[in-house]
């Protein structure tokens, strides 16, 4: 099979396992962290609570949008614990058009990988591949929700580099360190964060985590081998 029609054989396999997360604040509460962007009509935020339809009807607002996916039949979910992190934040699975409540298991904060369960049943879920085996060069793709709204968006690329150092953030006080990082030219959106980083056979071999803004093609996925041992111990009761 060539490399086209692969592509195409590795999408399908993967999609129906990869979900939304949707993350709302009550109206409340984001008055309380920007009441002084919401004194000005003219910010972004304030705009953003003016459109109709943002505050549902028990005042609640959508703020951020981002992915993650099955790894079990049995709704066990992978994500970013940066996603999921804000403790006044709400959070909601979203799949095939419909939301559903979750819990979020584990965090941990220095690999930056969540666990989700959604009570679900016979859900199709992606295998994970030994992301220890992979080459500079070999084709990879990225699949999860593109600023939080275009959904099953899928990108190409190719693994650009590996074992990768990166800090997030220039302020100490929030700065963040990642180790062993895969680099990808496979386009890693806002949104995407969360979703899984597949092979040509459909297997995760990472997680969507990072990308360099102001440079192009330049993204970070998170080795799935990092997440192994976690979610062994989880899965056998012992965490």
């Amino acid at each position: 099979m060539n490399e086209y029609a692969q592509t195409i054989k590795a999408t399908k396999i993967a999609l129906p396992a990869v979900v939304g997360l949707s993350v709302s604040k009550n109206i409340s509460q984001l008055k309380s962290e920007y009441q002084s962007e919401l004194t000005q009509s003219d910010s972004l935020i304030s705009k953003y609570l003016a459109k109709p339809g943002i505050i549902d009807d028990t005042g609640m607002v959508k703020v951020a949008g981002c992915s993650g996916f099955f790894v079990t039949s049995d709704g066990y979910i992978l994500t970013n614990r940066h996603v999921v992190c804000d403790a006044q934040a709400e959070y909601q699975m979203v799949w095939r058009d419909q939301k559903y409540p979750i819990r979020i298991l584990t965090m941990d904060e220095k690999s930056d990988i969540a666990i989700l369960k959604c009570e679900i049943k016979n859900v199709p879920y992606l295998k994970l591949a030994d992301s220890d085996k992979l080459e500079l060069g070999q084709t990879v793709l990225a699949i999860g929700n593109a600023l939080g709204e275009f959904q099953n968006t899928v990108s190409r690329g190719i693994v650009s580099g590996l074992s990768r150092e990166l800090k997030t953030d220039d302020q100490e006080e929030n700065n963040q360190k990642f180790y062993g990082m895969i680099q990808t030219d496979a386009a890693i959106n806002p949104g995407n964060s969360g979703g899984p980083l597949i092979d040509l056979f459909g297997r995760a071999i990472g997680i969507n985590a990072v990308t360099v803004l102001d440079v192009e093609n330049i993204g970070f996925a998170i080795p799935i081998n990092q997440t192994k041992t976690i979610l062994k111990e989880l899965l056998k009761g012992n965490w």
